[in-house]
């Protein structure tokens, strides 16, 4: 809810409505915006385990459609490592999607509403509209996070709980949230934003939110090349009773068949698991989620998948093809993890197999303690990336055919073979992140109808409508009546609407509102109750209509719509060029394409403008006149 309070010499009464707030008079206007009193909006992107972002309808998906957002602005000093300097904006509050309802009210620009919602975690519970205040001259602080494991509001039972951390004492990068991971919790729909700070001077602009996944995924192949013979894994070896890091392949002497195992310090996935999440305070990172293990609760080797999988399978012969460990088909056979990419300590890899010559005779070799280590370089796991590890056996493995000791090590027998190798994969992804702009220019209006109270302008009585420089305090005498730079008009609306929405309708994006021009005349007197005729420029109509709402637009530039020339066919990237992309409801938005790559993986969603047809941006200055 909007207190707008205007002050305007010699006026008694100064009346101001808006159809879908309620009315104030004021003796002063409290904050005067560089670029008007615009609601805050949101956009959300899921950064995922591949090679692109997700945006739009993908994104809400991989989000469950929810997200829980947190901001704070900073009025008399920038964000530091306590609270001190935050003033709460968002209390952990419900961000939800839906689908083409972007533009549908002043709070959603592109299908993300909060307004009404139920919060995750917060006092009120009520979620209002909330406005970007441009006394916050030190800037707005985002995060955010979404599970599929969480309620609204907040429930004892849910299997995620989360916690905002609004001070640290060390630095502002660890003001994260605290997360309990009960059993049965779902680590793939786990996602944290990117920590977004908006100065003053972007105030207005949609606030972009990049999600990230904070688990770690995983998979592990195997395959063999050795000439006339298959090959089958029958177990892997662990040290089960480790206490620290496992760092001699002697140790590991218990054989394993229910799954993929190896000597790995790796997060451990208890009952109740409590990490951190915190953000890179430098680098190209800055700002990314990251997790941490507080209570330094690990275990000392890996298990991954199970037995169906790896063991007893004839492997694939090629690294294209290798036999996976067992995980999630559909999901590329990936298996969630905790990250940990404070690692320091390699991955030991022991195993036995069997050969069986393919030549029909039945000829089998077992071979015992073949090794494999993985430096710690490669398993130092970030959250949001997947990694492959591939193994290949080959014919000259470090493995024994003979006798071993109570190690399962070699005793006299040479080792036969080349060592188990590996190829590392480590699939990345690339930073293509949306940014939606908006800017909107309002001067201070007033309106007045002699005699009346607030909230009591009728059909009988005429309106004067009065606009002023919101800088210089000027009154603007416009040069004519009509919808043409430089002049005024009053339209009668088809429902109620808020300023925000009559922009959006006069600026390319259909709200559903239909605007008839009213009867309005150009005045340069008002009589004012007080018997008074001050002389000012005004615009003066009498409603036709009760129980109706107005508009008043005064036109600094009319909007003309560019446009948009699809690139679909076009082999070309140009990295000067704005590249934009459309909703469901035909409202185009720039996008960042940082890069040739992208354009040619998206480019099938992109335009550009034709630049014979810019068209203009047009500026406008609205007030909602609402008639009992």
């Amino acid at each position: 809810m909007r207190k707008i309070k205007y002050f305007l010499a010699a006026i008694g009464a100064i009346v101001m409505t808006n159809c879908t707030n309620e009315e104030y008079i004021g003796q002063k206007q409290g904050t005067t915006p560089a670029k008007g009193n615009e609601a805050i909006v949101f956009s959300g992107g899921a950064s995922s385990l591949t090679r692109a972002n997700l945006y739009g309808s993908d994104a809400a998906g991989k989000l469950t459609n929810k997200f829980v957002v947190y901001g704070t602005k900073h009025l008399s000093a920038a964000e530091n490592e306590t609270a001190t300097n935050d003033a709460i904006v968002f209390n952990n509050f419900q961000v939800e999607w839906a689908a083409s309802s972007a533009g549908s009210t002043e709070s959603n620009s592109s299908d993300w509403e909060y307004v009404n919602k139920q919060a995750y975690n917060a006092t009120p519970t009520s979620q209002g509209i909330k406005y970007w205040d441009y006394n916050a001259v030190n800037g707005h602080t985002f995060y955010a996070f979404s599970s599929t494991d969480i309620s609204y509001p907040k429930g004892e039972s849910d299997k995620i709980q989360v916690t905002k951390v609004t001070a640290d004492g060390t630095t502002l990068y660890n003001k994260g949230y605290n997360v309990t991971i009960k059993s049965g919790a779902s680590l793939n729909n786990l996602y944290f934003s990117d920590r977004v700070e908006v100065p003053k001077t972007k105030y207005g602009n949609t606030v972009t939110l990049t999600f990230r996944n904070m688990v770690t995924k995983v998979r592990v192949g195997f395959y063999e090349t050795i000439p006339g013979y298959s090959v089958k894994i029958d177990k892997f070896y662990i040290d089960d009773d480790a206490e620290t890091a496992v760092t001699t392949f002697p140790a590991m002497n218990v054989a394993k068949t229910d799954g993929f195992y190896a000597s790995l310090q790796n997060v451990k996935r208890d009952i109740d698991q409590n990490v951190n999440v915190t953000y890179y305070s430098s680098g190209t990172e800055i700002n990314h989620p990251k997790m941490s293990n507080p209570t330094g609760n690990y275990n000392w080797s890996l298990k991954l998948g199970d037995g169906t999988g790896i063991i007893n399978q004839t492997l694939g012969t090629t690294s294209s093809s290798p036999t996976w460990v067992a995980g999630n088909a559909a999901d590329n056979y990936y298996i969630s993890v905790f990250p940990f990419e404070g690692n320091n300590n390699p991955l030991l890899l022991k195993l036995d197999f069997t050969m069986t010559a393919d030549d029909g005779s039945g000829d089998k070799i077992k071979v015992r303690g073949a090794r494999a280590v993985v430096p710690a370089e490669f398993v130092k796991w970030k959250n949001n990336f997947a990694y492959t590890y591939i193994f290949k056996i080959s014919d000259k493995t470090n493995g024994t055919t003979g006798a071993v000791d109570a190690n399962d090590d070699p005793t006299t027998d040479p080792e036969g073979l080349k060592p188990i190798t590996f190829d590392a994969i480590v699939v990345n992804m690339t930073d293509e992140i949306q940014e939606t702009i908006t800017s909107v220019s309002t001067n201070s209006i007033t309106t007045y109808a002699g005699g009346a109270i607030v909230n009591e302008y009728t059909n009988t009585k005429p309106i004067y409508v009065v606009v002023s420089n919101a800088t210089s305090g000027a009154v603007i005498t416009p040069t004519g009546l009509g919808d043409t730079d430089g002049k005024a008009q009053v339209y009668k609306l088809n429902k109620a609407a808020s300023e925000a929405e009559v922009l959006a309708q006069l600026t390319g994006s259909s709200m559903g509102i239909t605007m008839t021009a009213e009867s309005t005349t150009l005045e340069t007197t008002i009589p004012l109750a007080d018997g008074t005729t001050p002389s000012i420029s005004n615009v003066k109509f009498t409603p036709s209509t009760a129980n109706t709402c107005y508009a008043y637009v005064y036109t600094t530039t009319k909007y003309v719509a560019p446009t948009y020339l699809s690139q679909e066919n076009s082999g070309t990237y140009d990295s000067s060029k704005t590249y934009y992309m459309k909703t469901a409801n035909n409202v185009y938005y720039a996008v960042s394409v940082p890069s040739s790559d992208a354009f040619a993986e998206h480019k099938a969603q992109l335009y550009i403008i034709d630049p014979e047809h810019a068209g203009t941006a047009g500026v406008y200055d609205v007030k909602i006149i609402k008639v009992q």
